[in-house]
C-alpha cells in the first residue's frame, strides 16, 4: 500500500495539477474544499503554495460568488516569504467563495491565481448500515451548487490512508457520483444538503462511511479486535478494520484539515435482525463514540437517528429504539436524530429497471421525507450546542540553500511521522528540481499536508543550432529563465548570439537566493576550406545523350557539391552549362565555388521510323525485314548497319542514325520481333510390324497433341501403311506453325512368293514351280503337312498333293504363297519300288527312282549277257539320281539295285531309239 501511495504523490502532487510557467500558485486549498465554521460563523483557511518570482508579501482574499457570503478586502496573509513559498491565514465568514492569492514586490503585482467555489460551512461525516450508505443512485443531483463531497469510492476496504490523489476528486454531490469513502450516489444525503443550505445559507460537505449489513457491534469490533462476521451470512467475515476504518479515516484524514460538524449515525435495522438487546447496542455504540472521538483526538459531535424497521414481516423494534435514546441521553455531545421506523410504512415496493426495492430501504420516493426528517433534527438548537471541530492548520517549511543545485527541505514542528512525496522520511529532504511536499501525522494519526515546495531546475540551454559551426555562422543560446540570470560571460539577457569559440554556461538565483547553475556549452568555429579547381577528363563538347567528365582537386576527406547538385570528386555531366564546384570538409565548412567550366552539348538526329514488310510475330522458318526511315548511317540494335535488315530471331530491335556531328539519333520506334519457335516434331510410332509381307499392312501413329500432317499427304494422326517407304510426319501450333518433319519410318513390305503349279517330274517326284520362286514350300498330302520344304519332293504313297511357296525373311518373318492346286498322284505298284527313265535313253543318261529310300543302296549294271559293266554305291537313295553311261556302248542293259530289304533288277536300253 505504502509503494501505491507513493506513486500516487508522484504523479499528482497530491492535491491538483500545477501550471509550471505560473509565478503564483496555490497548493490548498482546492476547489470546492469546505471549513467547517466557528459558533461565531467563521473559519480561519491556512493558505499555501510558492512563488517563482521575488515577492516581499503574499495577499489573500475571498469573494463571494452569487452574494453567497461577506466578501473580504486583500489581506496580507504573509510578509516578505523566503524560500520560495508561502503559507498564511485567512479569516471568513461562512460562505461560498472564490479564493484570490497575489504575489506582490512592493506595490507591483507579479503573479496571481484564482481557485473557484471554496467553502467555509458545515462538514459533516455519515455512518451507519445501508440506508446511511445509500443503496442506488436513482436520487437526482443535489440542486444547489453549494452542497459537495469527494467522489471516490473506497472499493479497496484498506485500513491505511487513502490515496492523496482522492483530494483532487472534490465534487459536487450528483447523480451517477459517489461519496466517500463508500457512499452510494446522492441517497437522501443531497437533498438533505439543499435543505441546510438553503436554511443555513452556507455550503455542505458531506462524507460517507456508511456500510451496508452491518450491526453496531460489527463497528465495534471491526474498530476493537479488528476482524468482524456478518450477522446476515455466518462464516462470512468483513475485510479487516471494516466498517469502523471508513469512519476513522474520514475523521483523520479528511475532517482533520477541514474541521467538522458532526458524525450523522443511522443505524439499527441490523439489530432487529439479529434480535441485539438493548444493552449491549448501548455498550457497542457507546463504543463506537468514545472510539471515534479518541482516534480523531476531539470531541466530535455525533447525531443519532431512531431507527429499527427491518422490514414489514419484522417490523420495528422498540428496544433498539430505547437504546438509541439512552445513547442520546447519556453519551455527552450526543444529539437526537430523526425517527425514521415511521416513513414509508410498509417499504414493500415491486421490482424497476433501475433497482430492485425491498422492505427494508428508502425508495426515491421516500428519501425526500427522509432527508426532511434529518434537517428537522439538525435544527438550531442543535447548531448552537454541537460545538464544532475547527480545521488544524497545516505545517510550514524552511527552505535553505543546499549547493549543487539542491535546497534543503525541512518541515516545522514536531511530528510522530512525517513522509514526502518522494517516498523519504524525515524531518528534512535535500533536493533538486521537482516539487515537493510531506505528509503529517500527530500521535493520534491525524493527517495534515506541508505546502508544495518547487526546487527550481537547473538552467537549461536551448540551442538554435549546432554548437560546432563553420565561420561566418553564429548560434543562439537561450536560457529558460528570463530573470535573475548571469552568464558567464558576464551578459544578462536571456539569450546570447555566439561567433567565437569558447565555453559558455549561465546561472540562475530563484526565489530563495540559491544559485543554479547550468551545464557547460562548447562552441566551436572551424575555418572554411580552400576553393577548388575543376578539370575536364574528357571533351566537354560531345552529342545530346553523351557525357562528359569534371573532377575537382583531390582533397582528402573532403564532401563535394557541384552546381548540378552531384556530390563526388569527379562527375559525368551530360548537359550543357557553366559547372561549378565547392568543397566541404570534416567539420562540415564549406568553400567558395571554383571556376567555371563551360559544357556544350550537340543536338541527335530525329528520331528514325522502322517500318516491316510483314506482321512481326511468325514462325521460326520464315523471316521478317524492317526497314528505316532514309538517313546518312545506320546503327540497329542487332549490330547491322544497312538500311534494311532481315531477321529471324526474336527480339526487340531499334535503329540510330548519325548526323553531321556524328551524333547518334534517340532509338527508333522499336519493333518486338516475336519467332514463335517451331513446334516439337511428333513422334512416329508403329502400331505393329514395320516389315511385313506384301498384302499386309501396319498402322503409324504421330504421337502430339496437335494436329498432324503426313508426307503421305494425310492430316490424321494414325495413318494405314501398305507399301514401302519412308514415312514422316510435323504438327501445326496454334500460331499456325509446322514442327519439322519427324524422325522417318522406314516400312519394307517383303515380295510374296507366286502361287506354285505342282508337278510331277519323276516316277516318285514331285516339284513345285512359280515365276517368283520361294525359299522353301511347304507340301501336303490330303490335309497332312509333310515335313520336307524343298522345291522337290519324293513321294511314295497315293494321294492329293499341293505345294506352297515360302520366303523366310528374318526369324520373325515368313511370307507365303497361297497354296497351290492339287495333284493326284497314285503308286504304280507295277514297278516294283524302281523306276528308271528314260527308257531308253538316247542320250545315255538315265534317272533311277526308288519308291523307298535306300540306304548304301549298290547299283550294278549288267550286260544281258550278265557280265557286269558298272558298280557303285549310293550311300543314300532318297531321290532322283542321274547317271551318265557314256562309256557303255549302246544297247540293253540290266540294272540291279541292292540294299538291305530290297532288291530288285529291271532291263533298259541306252543309245538307241525307241
Amino acid at each position: 500500500m505504502k509503494r501505491v501511495f507513493v506513486a500516487h504523490w508522484l504523479l499528482t502532487l497530491w492535491l491538483f495539477p500545477f501550471l509550471t510557467n505560473a509565478q503564483i500558485q496555490l497548493s490548498f486549498p482546492v476547489s470546492r474544499a469546505v471549513f467547517q465554521r466557528n459558533q461565531s460563523n467563521e473559519a480561519t483557511i491556512r493558505i499555501n503554495g510558492f512563488y517563482t518570482k521575488a515577492v516581499t508579501r503574499i495577499d489573500a482574499r475571498v469573494q463571494a460568488r452569487d452574494g453567497q457570503g461577506i466578501s473580504t478586502d486583500w489581506v496580507t496573509i504573509q510578509n516578505n516569504p523566503t524560500g520560495g513559498i508561502y503559507s498564511g491565514d485567512l479569516t471568513a465568514k461562512g460562505g461560498w467563495y472564490n479564493l484570490e492569492v497575489r504575489g506582490m514586490n512592493g506595490d507591483q503585482q507579479v503573479g496571481s491565481t484564482t481557485v473557484e467555489r471554496v467553502g467555509i460551512g458545515e462538514v459533516f461525516v455519515v455512518a451507519g448500515q445501508s440506508n446511511a450508505q445509500g443503496m442506488y443512485d436513482d436520487m437526482p443531483s443535489a440542486s444547489d451548487d453549494r452542497i459537495n463531497c469527494v467522489n471516490y469510492f473506497d472499493a479497496s476496504e484498506s485500513q491505511n490512508d487513502p490515496s492523496p490523489d482522492v483530494l483532487t476528486k472534490f465534487s459536487h454531490v450528483n447523480q451517477g457520483g459517489r461519496i466517500t469513502p463508500r457512499g452510494i450516489g446522492s441517497w437522501g444525503w443531497g437533498k438533505l444538503g439543499d435543505m441546510l443550505a438553503q436554511r443555513l445559507n452556507v455550503p455542505i460537505l458531506f462524507f460517507n462511511a456508511g456500510y451496508l449489513g452491518t450491526a453496531v457491534k460489527n463497528w465495534r469490533e471491526s474498530a476493537e479486535k479488528g476482524r468482524t462476521e456478518s450477522i446476515y451470512q455466518q462464516g462470512t467475515f468483513y475485510a479487516d478494520g471494516q466498517p469502523y476504518a471508513n469512519l476513522r479515516i474520514a475523521l483523520q484524514f479528511y475532517t482533520n484539515m477541514l474541521g467538522v460538524r458532526a458524525v450523522l449515525w443511522q443505524q439499527g435495522e441490523a439489530e432487529n435482525f439479529d434480535n441485539t438487546s438493548s444493552s449491549s447496542y448501548i455498550n457497542n455504540l457507546q463504543y463506537v463514540i468514545n472510539r471515534s472521538r479518541q482516534d480523531a483526538g476531539k470531541n466530535v459531535a455525533w447525531v443519532v437517528a431512531r431507527v429499527s424497521y427491518s422490514g414489514d414481516s419484522r417490523g420495528t423494534r422498540p428496544e433498539i429504539i430505547s437504546a438509541q435514546n439512552q445513547i442520546i441521553a447519556s453519551v455527552p455531545n450526543v444529539y437526537p436524530g430523526p425517527a425514521t421506523d415511521g416513513i414509508q410504512i410498509p417499504r414493500q415496493r415491486p421490482p424497476r429497471t433501475a433497482a430492485t426495492y425491498d422492505d427494508v430501504h428508502f425508495d426515491v420516493n421516500a428519501l425526500p421525507e427522509v432527508a426532511s426528517a434529518w434537517n428537522s433534527s439538525l435544527n438550531d438548537a442543535f447548531f448552537s450546542a454541537a460545538q464544532p471541530q475547527a480545521p488544524v492548520l497545516s505545517p510550514t517549511v524552511t527552505v535553505s540553500c543546499a549547493g549543487t543545485n539542491q535546497l534543503a527541505i525541512a518541515v516545522n514542528g514536531s511530528f510522530s511521522s512525517i513522509s514526502w512525496n518522494t517516498g523519504e522520511a524525515g524531518q528534512t529532504i535535500t533536493k533538486g528540481a521537482g516539487q515537493y511536499r510531506a505528509k503529517v501525522k500527530d500521535a493520534a494519526g491525524n493527517v495534515l499536508f506541508t505546502p508544495v515546495i518547487q526546487v527550481a531546475g537547473a538552467p537549461s540551454i536551448q540551442l538554435s543550432g549546432p554548437t560546432t559551426f563553420c565561420a561566418g555562422n553564429s548560434v543562439n543560446l537561450k536560457t529558460n529563465y528570463d530573470n535573475n540570470i548571469l552568464w558567464n560571460n558576464n551578459a544578462t539577457t536571456q539569450q546570447l548570439t555566439v561567433n567565437t569559440s569558447g565555453d559558455y554556461s549561465v546561472q540562475y538565483k530563484d526565489v530563495s537566493g540559491c544559485n543554479f547553475v547550468s551545464n557547460t556549452v562548447s562552441v566551436k568555429v572551424n575555418p572554411l576550406p580552400v576553393a577548388p579547381t575543376v578539370t575536364a577528363q574528357k571533351p566537354t563538347t560531345f552529342c545530346q545523350g553523351g557525357s562528359t567528365t569534371l573532377s575537382a582537386n583531390d582533397n582528402a576527406g573532403y564532401a563535394y557539391k557541384w552546381s548540378s547538385g552531384q556530390s563526388n570528386r569527379v562527375i559525368d555531366v551530360q548537359t550543357a552549362g557553366a559547372y561549378t564546384v565547392a568543397v566541404t570538409d570534416q567539420n562540415g565548412c564549406t568553400s567558395p565555388q571554383s571556376q567555371s567550366l563551360a559544357v556544350v552539348v550537340n543536338p541527335l538526329p530525329p528520331t528514325p521510323v522502322v517500318t516491316t514488310d510483314r506482321n512481326p510475330t511468325f514462325c521460326a522458318d520464315q523471316q521478317i525485314t524492317l526497314t528505316s526511315s532514309e538517313n546518312t548511317a545506320y546503327q540497329w540494335t542487332s549490330g547491322q548497319t544497312s538500311r534494311a535488315i532481315t531477321l529471324n530471331q526474336s527480339g526487340v530491335y531499334t535503329v540510330r542514325t548519325l548526323n553531321n556531328f556524328n551524333c547518334l539519333s534517340a532509338p527508333s520506334n522499336a519493333v518486338t520481333v516475336k519467332v514463335n519457335t517451331l513446334p516439337t516434331p511428333p513422334t512416329i510410332r508403329a502400331n505393329g510390324q514395320t516389315v511385313f509381307c506384301d498384302g499386309g499392312q501396319v498402322s503409324l501413329t504421330a504421337t502430339s497433341n496437335l494436329k498432324s500432317f503426313w508426307t503421305t499427304g494425310d492430316s490424321v494422326q494414325t495413318i494405314q501403311v501398305k507399301q514401302s517407304g519412308s514415312y514422316s510426319a510435323r504438327v501445326r501450333d496454334a500460331n499456325g506453325c509446322l514442327s519439322p518433319l519427324a524422325t522417318a519410318l522406314t516400312v519394307d513390305v517383303k515380295p510374296v512368293p507366286s502361287i506354285p503349279t505342282v508337278a510331277q517330274v519323276g516316277t516318285y517326284t514331285l516339284e513345285a514351280m512359280g515365276s517368283v520362286h520361294g525359299g522353301y514350300y511347304r507340301w501336303y498330302l490330303n490335309t497332312d503337312t509333310l515335313k520336307v520344304e524343298t522345291e522337290v519332293i519324293k513321294v511314295n504313297r497315293s494321294g492329293s498333293y499341293a505345294a506352297q511357296a515360302f520366303i523366310t525373311y528374318s526369324p520373325t518373318l515368313t511370307c507365303f504363297s497361297d497354296p497351290s492346286g492339287r495333284l493326284s498322284f497314285v503308286v504304280d505298284d507295277t514297278n516294283q519300288g524302281l523306276s528308271i527313265y528314260p527308257n531308253p535313253s538316247p542320250t545315255k543318261t538315265i534317272t533311277v527312282e526308288t519308291q523307298e529310300n535306300l540306304a548304301n543302296a549298290v547299283v550294278r549294271i549288267f550286260t544281258v549277257s550278265g557280265r557286269e559293266v558298272e558298280t557303285f554305291v549310293v550311300p543314300t537313295l532318297n531321290e532322283r539320281k542321274t547317271i551318265d553311261l557314256h562309256s557303255l556302248a549302246p544297247g540293253l542293259y540290266i540294272m540291279q539295285v541292292n540294299a538291305p530289304n530290297f532288291s530288285v533288277a529291271k532291263r533298259f536300253l541306252i543309245g538307241m531309239g525307241n
